[in-house]
């Protein structure tokens, strides 16, 4: 340091400055000499002071009372007035060093009123800084508003993920398609801010920049919530984007076939598959199902129709359930169950068919049933029914599958309800007479309460089950009045025909049939009886 190297003297005649070290340069000399605020020297006695290293007083300089100025204070605010900086020159040596204050004071001359560091000041004061700009005040930038943002809850673009690491991976049950129901919401938007304004060193606002709002780019079946934060779809269907807007579509059209690039479909809606549905792979609507080619060995259900323009080809496990009508041109090996009628074309070869109403096999060149079981509720018609080689085919008209099944189920369930109500009366007899002989505990109350509670639950949904079994028999009763099968064409031997109970096993080949209950038979009448 200078202060180690160099001494520094004033009296009348005179600057003097004297070398405490050898260690000495011009520049060194010359710093010395403005840090002490002596501005005006000798260059000449400075170069020789420099060139001796004079142990002893050496003059540089005359005394200039107008130019040993005291401390000046330059104070510096950049173009934006986010900060402001002080230079301080020094004083020449004899003249006081200012204290915080007067940098505080020509701060304020200055406009600086905002953001002053006065630990800053006191360490510019203390270390006696000069000629160097140092920041004394900071003020505080805005900060702008943020825009709003739409965050998707669901994607209609998304490709599913799949895990490949796991040991099996079921690609079927990947579906490329989202679906949503009504009133769930797909995104929400993160509202625009308005930001915080900003203070300059001079005491300004500096105003912020407010974001930007965004909109939901919304199509058909989607709705915007009342507060606008939120987007949600107004119908079941599927989640799509068209024309750039997300759109909820209460139909789902696949155009080709549903196999491992499509995966498993379950759809609220309508579905229309141009291609055919391949083996192993499920479609399952709430709507109705269109299916322009095949399906082999699938699963179709739906809550309406199922039309199968190609026809089924079951192999064995393929079923196809409506809770409409099925519409097919053929069904091969196939399990088809319907709440309404079953129309088919061409042919029905050892399948299982089971209609709530009529099963209707006409309009192609033979329009056959052969092999397999087929049920109805009102009628079974076909142009052939059986084949040439005797093959073994069952149909059975007049009481309706579904509701057989139903009943069996209602009269299993209404025994095992009055056993279990017959086991609580004896155990619910047993505690109260041991109540009344004062030899209940807690626990044993406790069981006496819980098995009273449970006894008229069971007694209600006992009487509920009895009533829908009544209304159940009703029903029966009244569709085997109404049960027929129709063979426009031939009907072959091999073929049984039950009726409201009774078999009528066909050992010859007939034309034109129709087999209808008579006199607690099936008989046999023409076609058009």
């Amino acid at each position: 340091m200078a202060e180690e190297t160099l001494k520094i003297e004033a009296d009348s005649r005179g600057v003097w400055i004297s070398a405490l070290s050898d260690d000495l340069t011009w520049n060194t000399v010359v710093a010395f000499l403005r840090s002490k605020g002596v501005r005006k020297y000798d260059e000449k006695a400075v170069e020789e002071f420099v060139r001796q290293k004079n142990r002893t007083r050496w003059k540089v300089a005359e005394r200039d009372p107008e130019g040993e100025k005291a401390l000046e204070i330059v104070v510096q605010v950049d173009k934006n007035a986010l900060n402001a900086s002080v230079v301080l020159e020094a004083p020449f040596f004899l003249s006081p060093w200012p204290g915080e204050q007067e940098i505080v004071d020509a701060l304020t001359r200055k406009g600086v009123v905002f953001g002053i560091e006065k630990d800053v000041i006191e360490k510019l004061v203390n270390l006696k800084i000069v000629g160097e700009a140092v920041t004394v005040a900071r003020g505080r930038e805005p900060r702008n508003g943020e825009h709003a943002k739409i965050e998707l809850l669901l994607d209609p673009d998304k490709t599913p993920e799949v895990n490949e690491e796991a040991q099996k991976v079921d690609y079927r049950t990947r579906s490329v398609f989202v679906n949503v129901v009504k009133g769930q919401e797909i995104a929400v938007k993160h509202p625009a801010t308005a930001g915080e304004d900003g203070m300059s060193v001079l005491g300004t606002v500096i105003r912020a920049v407010a974001g930007k709002d965004a909109s939901f780019l919304i199509g058909s079946g989607v709705e915007v919530s009342e507060d606008g934060l939120s987007l949600r779809a107004s119908i079941d269907g599927r989640l799509s984007r068209k024309d750039g807007k997300l759109v909820v579509l209460p139909e789902l059209e696949v155009r080709n076939d549903v196999d491992f690039s499509v995966g498993n479909i379950n759809f609220m809606g309508s579905v229309k598959i141009r291609g055919s549905v391949r083996e192993g792979f499920q479609v399952v609507a709430g709507g109705n199902i269109e299916i322009r080619e095949m399906v082999e060995g699938a699963h179709v259900e739906s809550v309406g129709d199922i039309v199968i323009m190609g026809g089924v080809r079951g192999m064995g496990k393929g079923h196809i359930l409506a809770g409409g009508n099925v519409l097919a041109d053929f069904a091969d090996q196939a399990n088809i169950r319907s709440q309404g009628d079953v129309k088919i074309k061409n042919a029905i070869f050892h399948s299982e068919v089971s209609a709530q109403n009529s099963v209707t096999v006409l309009g192609g060149q033979k329009s056959q049933i052969a092999g397999g079981k087929i049920q109805a509720g009102l009628e079974v018609v076909c142009q052939t029914l059986g084949s040439e080689m005797g093959t073994k085919t069952e149909v059975i008209v007049g009481l309706p599958p579904a509701q057989m099944e139903r009943r069996k189920e209602l009269q299993t369930q209404i025994a095992r309800n009055r056993e279990n109500i017959d086991k609580l009366d004896a155990n619910l007899s047993f505690l109260k007479k041991q109540d009344a002989a004062g030899a209940l505990d807690e626990g044993k109350r406790a069981l006496l309460v819980t098995g009273t509670k449970s006894r008229f639950q069971l007694q209600g949904e006992l009487k509920a089950m009895e009533s829908e079994l009544k209304v159940l028999e009703e029903r029966l009763e009244l569709s085997k009045s109404k049960g027929v099968v129709r063979v426009k064409g031939v009907c072959y031997p091999g073929v049984s025909i039950a009726i409201r109970g009774s078999v009528y096993m066909v050992r010859e080949v007939l034309k034109f049939s129709a087999f209808i209950s008579e006199g607690g038979e099936v008989r046999l009448k023409p076609f058009d009886v």
